[in-house]
């Protein structure tokens, strides 16, 4: 069956229509490993940007994916069904053994400054989802216990290194940021998808460069996602919908929830050549809202733009059984005062399309750029036969008192509730940035017996994690409740392909509600990437458990330069340095550690940072440019053992 709602990829190496396919599965040789989807392969080719990255092992060392004696890689032509082993040898001492304890915590209580960086939310919210990147337009996909949130990736962008205005929003929106998380309280950061147009360097001194080739073939922005998945063919296919700018709809496919991505078709899915779609019959032709309903039919509402009770800017088509072709001419759905952000998901027996509103004069009692929904039991009804228009949402600038005006939601359903995610201005705030700049947030909504949707509070806190977090499988460093000071950016070396960077004395990254249980943890193994300069550089890492907030701790604080947020004190469990050995300076090497004493039960865990590199912390309106760095070790994975 396929997930319902407003977000419930791709061909690589040449496959031509209707050739044979074959499966490539991918064992990874050990108990507890994450699974690697199966990849589509067209008979006689090779799997090229569908292969996976190479796996990670903490302690181990990857050789390769092999059926016997024989190595596939990317470039293999696919003949047959084949499933390939990963080949693993011991991991090559990289490090210095480890200094005597005392030595070890002198490095913390000698170098750590009098407050831990700042974070850019209160310590136990959960608004927004990330504060090392941005995100807005956010939609939202469940699939297998897990909640998947893309949006398009607001970036800042700097003139001599100070924050400039985002604007009309276009130049600073490089590509579609992905997280995702099983609990709604600790994020994995899996990165941008540079889904059509390269992302600028000067935005963003972390990007790679040159980057990798855009997904798509042809030039193209990524704005406002709207993500699905479909058993298509017997396999779960995931596509992601997105605008390229007012002038187009495009679609991107994969065979995992966080990719690799491929582009199906060689041009935009819609565009203004398309029925009833050219610049005179649609201002905006954008902000795709995708629903894949019970039966496997999946719609696409669009559109928007100017003022007026009825603009007739709004259309909705039904997509082909592939989810890449559209059947028909879509149509035109009139809603009133709607202007941007359409959407379409079904609860119960029941469709509700929401949108943004435009602010026009009406006698529905709708406001500026506020979402509202109407109701019907088709999704193909004429408007005639869905209720009238409820506002249950009012803006950011209303609510939370940020700069940004503009409105964008998603409503989906997790683990048998029902959330709203959208955007908001809160980090920019904190940050100091009057500016437009627009970060993810997620609130329960209220579903009435009689099918009407209660009016939504937007809040600083979020939503109540769900279950706890286990210390004790391979986890990203790059799976965050909240943090001070840090960054993250692609690497081709890392486990999930991002580390945490930017690292320097006194940042820091905590997970909320981790389950250490019984008998507990005895060890600590992290993975970490050394840099390749000084030769005599020291890293470390301290432990702690449970901290509290420090400056700025009501559920209801606004963040601001003279008003800021961090964590203080916690018990320290464990310490463990990072000092390259003689010419394996800039690798990646894990190393194991004893803690202090057992940790058992459920703890909030925090991992404090030091680094003998020359960075900027803590991080300010005026060194933000400057703060992003790779001059520390980068931090990409983490287990406790038993």
């Amino acid at each position: 069956m396929a997930v319902t709602g407003c977000s419930s990829g791709g061909g690589g190496g040449g496959s031509s229509s209707g050739a044979k396919t074959y499966n490539v599965t991918f064992v990874l040789g050990y108990s507890d490993a994450q699974e690697i989807p199966v990849i589509s392969v067209a008979g006689g080719t090779a799997a090229g940007a569908r292969w996976p990255r190479n796996p990670v092992r903490l302690g181990k060392d990857f050789g390769g994916w092999f059926k016997g004696d024989v190595e596939y890689t990317s470039a293999t032509l696919i003949n047959d069904n084949v499933t390939v082993t990963a080949a693993w040898s011991d991991e090559t001492p990289r490090l210095e053994d480890q200094p005597e304890p005392e030595e070890l915590a002198d490095l913390f209580t000698d170098n750590l400054p009098d407050s831990l960086s700042n974070s850019w939310k209160i310590w136990g919210h959960h608004n927004a989802l990330i504060t090392q990147g941005l995100g807005a337009d956010p939609t939202a996909m469940a699939y297998k216990d897990r909640l998947y949130v893309i949006s398009s990736s607001d970036s800042f962008l700097y003139d001599g290194g100070v924050v400039q205005n985002a604007g009309g929003y276009n130049a600073g929106i490089q590509g579609l940021r992905v997280l995702s998380s099983a609990d709604m309280a600790n994020w994995t950061d899996h990165g941008v998808i540079n889904v059509g147009d390269q992302p600028k360097p000067w935005a963003n001194p972390l990007y790679n460069n040159p980057m990798p080739d855009p997904v798509t073939p042809y030039q193209s922005r990524s704005w406002a996602p709207s993500a699905v998945w479909k058993k298509i063919n017997g396999k779960d296919t995931f596509f992601i919908y997105f605008a390229d700018t007012g002038n187009g709809i495009g679609v991107i496919t994969a065979d995992s929830p966080t990719g690799p991505w491929t582009s199906p078709l060689s041009k935009l899915l819609i565009d203004r050549n398309t029925p009833n779609c050219s610049a005179e019959e649609v201002a905006f032709l954008f902000d795709p809202g995708v629903m894949v309903d019970d039966d496997g039919q999946a719609y696409m509402y669009f559109g928007g733009g100017g003022g007026g009770l009825d603009s007739g800017y709004g259309r909705r088509v039904k997509l082909g059984k592939d989810m890449i072709s559209i059947i028909g001419t879509p149509q035109t759905f009139t809603a009133p005062c709607l202007f941007e952000d359409s959407e379409i998901v079904k609860i119960d027996d029941a469709y509700y399309y929401s949108y943004c509103t435009n602010g026009a004069s009406n006698s529905f009692g709708l406001k500026s750029y506020q979402i509202a929904y109407m109701m019907s039991y088709d999704p193909w009804d004429p408007l005639a036969d869905f209720t009238a228009p409820k506002g249950i949402m009012d803006s950011p600038k209303s609510q939370l008192g940020t700069p940004d005006e503009n409105n964008h939601h998603c409503i989906f359903k997790f683990k048998d509730d029902w959330y709203i995610a959208y955007h908001a201005s809160t980090v920019s705030q904190a940050l100091g940035l009057d500016l437009k700049y627009r970060s993810t947030h997620i609130n329960k909504i209220t579903v009435n017996p009689n099918g009407s949707i209660s009016p939504i509070t937007m809040t600083r806190k979020g939503v109540e994690q769900l279950g706890n977090f286990n210390p004790y499988v391979p986890n990203e460093a790059e799976t965050i409740g909240i943090q001070g000071g840090i960054f993250t950016r692609p690497e081709a070396g890392a486990s999930g392909g991002m580390v945490v960077t930017s690292i320097d004395t006194g940042d820091w990254i905590a997970l909320y509600g981790v389950d250490f249980g019984t008998p507990g943890a005895k060890q600590v193994t992290v993975r970490v990437r050394t840099p390749d300069t000084p030769a005599d550089y020291v890293g470390a890492i301290e432990l702690r458990i449970d901290p509290a907030g420090d400056g700025i701790t009501s559920d209801d604080g606004v963040l601001g330069p003279a008003n800021t947020a961090r964590i203080k004190d916690g018990t320290v469990i464990g310490r463990v340095q990072f000092k390259a050995k003689a010419g394996e300076a800039g690798k990646y090497a894990s190393v194991t550690v004893d803690l202090d004493s057992t940790v058992t039960g459920v703890h909030d865990l925090v991992f404090v940072f030091y680094s003998s590199s020359l960075g900027d912390s803590p991080i300010t309106k005026g060194n933000l440019l400057a703060s992003h760095h790779k001059n520390g070790f980068e931090f990409d994975q983490w287990q406790f053992v038993k």
